[in-house]
């Protein structure tokens, strides 16, 4: 089953990933000099490990790793919060966190605006407690329960498993203020993301949330973290403190061309010329078959590497004095912007603005707009010139009641594999799986598959995507069998070894069968309870001949945090198998690779175990 829906893009900052143009400044963490007088609970360490049922984490010596080792002393102790030595206005962050079970803290903006983080863990309807909530403003003054106002939920509950490190981005926007003092515009969230989903986009806040350090707003003020409330860990800390761009284009001129042709290759005629208030495609006549020129001084207010993007339809050039900024490009409303650089000194420069467009089956419009490193995007043109984006599809494949499974092509790891297959679990808990491999590939939770490539217009690449943040997984063969136990690992199996047999379905959920060396084995996927795993159950109908395993899961590090439980990747996922499998660890190639034995004396034709994110 398929739904089509359309989703209307904002001709906003926001849009367009402008964050990778940000030139973005770790927050050291060899100590707490980024911080200004660090309370004694907080500390720099090494490295951490957690299992999914431990309140705190266990840490070693080093630097990396910015830890608050809570203790219910300090619960409720505002003193125990952490300020940066650095002040911000409007900032890009972002960051890996990491939650014990049952912990509790939060990010402030300006000391003020909080980001809840919180760990919520399975829960199906986020509230305005959950993490990546944006925290709700409080009034003692108001009746019992109505003290808590205007806070807002995540759109989806994206938050991974207790010990797991979290992927947390957030574009703040802080208040404007006029030369008076008083607050002209109010703060407002841009954008959040959580583990790749978006939570939030465009949330005005009409003052600080609860808990803040200030009641008052100000232009600019630290961040702070909340350390009174749980433990909480933070790693690869990374912003981006934004400006306002103050660039403006004058003594602005325009002339108007029809023809097909571009000027110079034509019979062009000049219809029209004159001084213009702005930028604006709507100056042509026709809806096709012209060129606009534009002339005037491009102002900047510093030397500096300027970045210029371009929407709209037709074949832009640009000129900035005697420099090609942009030779002459094609792009169309609904496509991919064009980009250039210009480093330029402070002060006023000539420029020539040329947009030639000869076709009709796409919309017209001309943006400019212009930006330097960590300012935000500057429109350079009239609003109405550009006018909004077509309608983008979004074509979901959604989950029901029952189970649903869906082929595709899929993009892991950079390649296109193309025998696999995808399967929707009612709990949440979703997988893409390899046929030809045996291998399972990504593992998420929230919306099942991102179908339009597949099925919009020409269906190009014809791939399929979650959409939910993924863990991407090795995709390798679980059953291998050795020469002898010193023998390499195989990274890929060839048909002649391992031959994918299709699979049948058992209450709606697909049971993998495949045929190694001449034996075949069965692969099962369920969902464990509120979709917070998978356990995999991999049956042999007999031994392979040499040394056989079964390969559960392989990373860059594998260690063991709990009894029968292991993290994968330094905490990006779990593994939980029966210690009496007696599972081990082999390093191969600068990778670890944890293992089960499926002969020797005791020989093991049946193996479950539990992959929980």
């Amino acid at each position: 089953m398929k739904k089509l829906f359309y989703l209307f893009c904002l001709i906003a900052p926001a849009a367009w990933g402008q964050a990778n143009l940000y030139q973005l400044a770790d927050v050291p963490l060899n100590d707490l000099s980024a911080f200004k007088n660090p309370p004694a609970n907080w500390q720099v360490v090494g490295g951490l490990t957690a299992g999914p049922a431990q309140p705190q984490a266990r840490t070693s010596a080093g630097t990396g790793v910015l830890a608050n080792q809570y203790n219910d002393k300090i619960k409720y102790q505002s003193a125990a919060n952490l300020f940066t030595a650095w002040e911000h206005g409007d900032l890009y962050l972002e960051t890996e966190f990491m939650l014990p079970k049952g912990s509790n803290s939060g990010l402030y903006f300006q000391s003020r605006y909080e980001i809840q983080l919180y760990d919520s863990w399975g829960v199906a309807r986020p509230r305005v407690v959950d993490c990546g909530s944006i925290y709700e403003r409080w009034d003692e003054q108001r009746p019992n329960g109505q003290k808590g106002y205007e806070g807002h939920p995540p759109l989806v509950n994206a938050c991974l498993a207790p010990g797991l490190w979290q992927r947390l981005t957030v574009h703040f926007q802080a208040p404007r203020f006029g030369a008076d003092g008083r607050k002209t515009a109010p703060a407002r969230f841009v954008k959040v993301t959580l583990n790749g989903i978006t939570l939030h986009e465009n949330v005005v806040l009409s003052g600080p949330t609860r808990a803040a350090a200030f009641d008052h707003e100000q232009a600019l003020a630290p961040l702070m973290i909340q350390g009174d409330h749980g433990p909480v860990y933070f790693r690869n800390m990374r912003y981006a403190r934004l400006e306002q761009l103050d660039a403006r284009l004058t003594n602005l001129t325009y002339q108007y061309y029809e023809g097909r042709e571009p000027l110079g290759q034509g019979k062009a005629k000049l219809v029209r010329e004159g001084p213009t208030a702005g930028l604006d495609y709507r100056l042509a006549d026709a809806k096709s078959d012209y060129t606009l020129v534009f002339k005037g001084q491009l102002q900047v207010p510093t030397a500096d590497t300027y970045s210029f993007t371009f929407r709209g339809g037709g074949n832009f050039q640009l000129v900035v004095g005697n420099q090609t900024v942009l030779p002459e490009k094609w792009t169309w409303l609904g496509g991919e912007p064009l980009r250039a650089t210009a480093t330029l000194p402070a002060g006023q420069h000539p420029f020539t603005l040329t947009l030639h467009r000869d076709f009709t089956w796409s919309g017209p419009g001309l943006g400019w707009f212009i930006q330097k490193p960590n300012s935000q995007l500057l429109a350079l043109h009239n609003p109405a010139s550009l006018p909004e984006r077509p309608p983008a599809p979004l074509i979901e494949v959604p989950v029901g009641q029952q189970p649903e499974v869906l082929r595709s092509f899929l993009y892991h790891q950079g390649s296109k594999r193309t025998h696999c297959l995808s399967v929707g679990d009612p709990a949440g808990a979703h997988y893409s799986y390899d046929l030809n491999q045996a291998g399972l590939l990504q593992i998420w939770r929230g919306g099942f598959l991102n179908a339009t490539d597949m099925w919009h217009e020409r269906g190009e690449p014809q791939t399929a995507s979650p959409l939910g943040g993924a863990v991407v997984l090795a995709g390798r063969c679980p059953v291998v069998a050795l020469a002898s136990p010193e023998a390499p690992l195989p990274d890929s199996l060839p048909p002649a070894l391992l031959a994918d047999r299709g699979y049948r379905l058992e209450n709606g959920y697909p049971v993998f069968l495949h045929r190694y060396q001449a034996v075949d084995f069965t692969d099962q996927l369920r969902p464990l309870p509120g979709g917070q795993g998978l356990e995999r159950q991999l049956q042999l109908a007999s031994l392979p001949s040499g040394t056989v395993y079964y390969r559960l899961g392989e990373g860059q590090q594998i260690v063991q945090v709990e009894k029968g439980i292991y993290a994968v990747d330094n905490q990006q996922y779990y593994i939980q198998v029966d210690e009496r499998a007696k599972p081990q660890v082999r390093t191969q190639g600068g990778r670890q690779v944890l293992l089960v034995e499926a002969g020797g004396k005791s020989p093991r034709l049946q193996l479950s175990y539990q992959i929980i994110w």
